[in-house]
């Protein structure tokens, strides 16, 4: 078998090699059809493109077109001829296009969207169910506010991990945003990589995170735009038509608008998203601080009621007002007063008027009742606070 060297990229010999490995390094990019190669029965080193034939590379060679005449020297016509354009450039045989910091850059931001927005709908969601505890369930304690966010917090990463890992191992090779941008993951061989190949390059972009970004700014000046995860991984951001069996399609970079109507389009989403959120969160939270704030009157009220059930156990009558059972006078702020009265059907009547507060909201005014009913029990009213404020043990 004929064997081959060359020198790469990096000026650096390398070899023997058989043939195909040599090709496999020209589609992986680590070649150009202008690196040097030799092998026994050359001379010298020489281009390899003189040698694409030998290594099943070769391709036809266009036909020769029959071009007009040029026009006259001095006339307009010279001035109309059509420069070559960029965008029309199309990839040789065996190239690869590696992604650049543009659209590896907006893919990011789309994914982040994605991620995001999932992560924030769930959070949102248990958080709206810890707040608002079921009917007969009690508030939260704080203990139990603590480990809900905790909980929560760690699903950020693990939705992370099986979104970018699972996409990009899967056989499209790339997340929503790549696909979005026309790229895609491989390894240094070009092909797909699997699951923990992913999750480990997942993991590596913490380093990028660890160095405020810089790991993901080295995309833009590294030799084949790897970020740092990318280098330590051992992974390429490429073309989604590199290393297929249709490499001209590749696309060296998108335009400039496109990446940025790409990239406004999705920030304006995002503000959307995030004003959505916090319009549900806010208003939830707010009604949470206020049945907080509520608990403290209410523990007021049902010590009052334990004081009236030994009072009318003791005298057979309920107390005419709070002096009778020798509570204070002075109240808290959030408390206007105390009332203590007999209803119509001679039923004791324990009543909490609460006071004008910023803390309290919509609350400010209104007022809790304890009703001691037939059965030796008491029920709990409100007056004048939101249905969604009132405690649950007064619903």
């Amino acid at each position: 078998m004929q064997q081959w060297y060359y020198v790469d990229r990096h000026q650096d010999r390398q070899g023997p090699v058989p043939a195909e490995a040599l090709a496999l390094a020209l589609r992986q990019g680590k070649v150009t059809r202008a690196s040097l190669v030799w092998r026994d029965g050359l001379a010298q080193w020489e281009p390899l493109g003189e040698h694409l034939a030998e290594l099943g590379l070769d391709t036809p060679q266009p036909q020769p077109q029959h071009l007009p005449p040029p026009p006259p020297a001095g006339s307009d016509a010279t001035m109309s001829t059509p420069a070559p354009s960029a965008a029309t450039a199309t990839t040789g045989p065996g190239e690869v296009v590696d992604a650049g910091f543009l659209r590896r850059f907006a893919a990011f931001l789309i994914d982040s969207l994605i991620v995001s927005t999932v992560f924030y709908g769930l959070y949102l969601f248990g958080f709206v169910v810890l707040v608002l505890a079921a009917a007969g369930g009690g508030e939260p304690d704080e203990a139990t506010m603590v480990a809900g966010v905790l909980l929560f917090s760690l699903l950020y990463p693990l939705l992370s991990l099986a979104y970018f890992a699972g996409m990009e191992s899967s056989a499209k090779q790339a997340t929503l945003g790549k696909m979005a941008l026309g790229i895609k993951v491989v390894d240094e061989r070009g092909q797909r990589i699997g699951f923990g190949h992913a999750a480990g390059r997942w993991l590596a972009s913490a380093l990028s995170y660890l160095t405020f970004y810089i790991g993901f700014i080295m995309a833009g000046f590294t030799a084949r735009k790897q970020a740092l995860h990318d280098l330590v991984a051992s992974t390429y951001v490429v073309d989604q038509w590199a290393y297929t069996d249709q490499p001209a399609r590749q696309q060296r970079e998108p335009s400039g608008c496109l990446v940025a109507a790409v990239v406004g389009g999705f920030l304006l989403l995002a503000l959307f998203v995030v004003g959505v959120l916090a319009a549900i969160a806010i208003p939830a939270y707010q009604d949470y601080v206020t049945r907080s704030e509520l608990s403290g009157p209410m523990a007021r009220a049902r010590q009052l009621a334990t004081q009236v059930d030994d009072f009318r156990r003791n005298t057979d009558r309920c107390p005419r007002d709070p002096e009778e059972l020798g509570h204070p006078d002075s109240a808290p702020p959030d408390i206007k007063s105390f009332r203590l009265f007999e209803d119509a059907v001679g039923r004791c009547v324990v009543a909490v008027e609460l006071g004008e507060s910023d803390s309290l909201g919509e609350a400010s005014g209104g007022s809790l009742r304890l009703r001691l009913d037939g059965q030796g029990g008491w029920t709990c009213e409100a007056s004048g606070i939101p249905d969604r404020q009132v405690p649950s043990d007064c619903r």
